[in-house]
């Protein structure tokens, strides 16, 4: 498997939301899926993951147990948990208990992209397989949450901490590259039309990042 694939493992009830998530990260990553917790626990129990994409409310084992026998297991992989906005508590427990991050449904394609991808490099970066900095949002605001995991607060901190950090990703991937757009989608594991989306949004420029900067603005012609 090259670097910039991750081995990623889906667990959603629903199929065609299982379905979804798997056509979005399949062309850049190895992609196991699991239509319930108790089939997903069955995977984890044999093998390690990068990443851990998993539902909270599940019949059976729900996300939070998911999220709990895999850190047990396997304390470097990094687990995403999706949400619809009634379960966003049950999200911030999970959290608490060590998942790295929260997508809330429905979800942009391209969030779900650089959220893998942010979750991978923090993965790389904890077992020393890469430099490239990927922010936890989960750390980064932990302080400013409070002891209420209901709170609005929470999910407020949460954003704000979130766009931090995806803006330092992608910030990061462009000086690693020097401004190469093929390169940092490569790296990044996404299409390179959803990384030049994700620059727009985040007000990033790549040709700033390309060595000699950007090219000089043309002079005017003297009087």
């Amino acid at each position: 498997m090259s670097e910039s694939r991750g081995d990623v493992l889906v667990v959603e009830d629903k199929e065609n939301m299982l379905e979804l998530v798997r056509e979005i990260l399949a062309p850049h990553h190895e992609v196991t899926t699991a239509v319930d917790g108790t089939t997903a626990l069955a995977l984890v129990q044999a093998r390690a993951f990068d990443v851990v994409l998993t539902d909270v409310r599940m019949p059976g084992a729900d996300g939070i147990e998911v999220v709990r026998r895999t850190k047990e297991l396997w304390p470097m992989t990094e687990i995403i948990v999706m949400t619809a906005f009634a379960s966003i508590p049950a999200a911030v427990e999970a959290m608490r208990r060590g998942a790295y991050d929260y997508i809330q449904k429905p979800f942009d394609p391209d969030d779900l992209s650089l959220t893998v991808a942010r979750a991978l490099e923090s993965k790389r970066n904890r077992t020393g397989l890469a430099p490239a900095p990927a922010g936890r949002p989960n750390e980064e605001s932990r302080e400013d949450l409070g002891s209420d995991p209901v709170s609005l607060s929470y999910e407020d901190a949460m954003n704000v901490a979130r766009e931090r950090s995806s803006r330092d990703y992608l910030t990061a991937l462009l000086r690693t590259f020097d401004g190469n757009v093929s390169r940092s989608a490569e790296r990044a594991g996404m299409e390179r039309e959803s990384l030049h989306r994700l620059l727009r949004r985040y007000g990033l420029k790549a040709e700033t990042f390309r060595k000699g900067g950007p090219p000089a603005a043309p002079s005017s012609p003297s009087s």
